[in-house]
């Protein structure tokens, strides 16, 4: 849903997105399941957490922000709001804001999450943004939030903890796993080839 909500607000605000960023914006939220300091849900899921922090950003890049901060929001509002709920106002409010509070690892939400996946794919491809992803890019580094987001659930497997990944989502997981790799991978080797290139002395007549 972060790549969908940012790549139609980039349409409409007619800016350009860089797709590696736009994922990782997509989980940032979920940087509190690494600081235990953090309840899950809680203050990095407030969307007036995310629009302060989002501030300096519209300063500085104006409109070109705006998908960035649509993949922030789509996080909270159409993932956690709808399964669980979330801190929405906090610190103004502790209280949990949700509507129909939809099991994760329940059917419902692996049936709508396989459907998006299949719908985003070709949509991806269509856009070229899936090809995008297999050449080297010097963003691409930012693949590494999503890979751990998309990861740490597929450790999970089978461990009965609560966000562990459904079995069914397992092959989407892998994909994605694979597809960030690559990425990354790749613009590794870009780097490297281009460092190499430096230290190559050159010919002189």
């Amino acid at each position: 849903m972060g790549y969908i909500t940012g790549k139609s607000s980039s349409k409409l605000a007619k800016v350009k997105v860089n797709l590696p960023l736009l994922l990782a914006a997509s989980v940032l939220p979920d940087v509190d399941l690494l600081m235990r300091f953090l309840m899950h849900r809680g203050p990095t899921h407030s969307l007036i957490t995310i629009t302060v922090l989002m501030i300096p950003f519209f300063v500085v890049y104006r409109k070109q922000a705006i998908p960035y901060y649509a993949a922030l929001l789509s996080h909270i509002f159409i993932g956690d709001f709808f399964t669980g709920g979330i801190q929405l106002f906090w610190p103004l409010s502790q209280g949990w804001f949700g509507a129909l509070n939809i099991d994760v690892n329940g059917l419902t939400n692996v049936i709508v999450e396989l459907v998006l996946f299949f719908l985003t794919l070709p949509i991806m491809y269509k856009l070229g943004d899936l090809q995008s992803l297999l050449k080297p890019h010097n963003k691409n580094w930012a693949l590494i939030i999503p890979l751990g987001a998309v990861l740490g659930p597929l450790l999970a497997v089978g461990r009965g903890q609560e966000y562990a990944l459904p079995t069914l989502l397992v092959v989407p997981s892998l994909f994605f796993i694979g597809l960030f790799a690559y990425s990354m991978f790749v613009e590794l080797r870009a780097e490297h080839n281009q460092d190499a290139d430096k230290l190559q002395p050159s010919n002189t007549s």
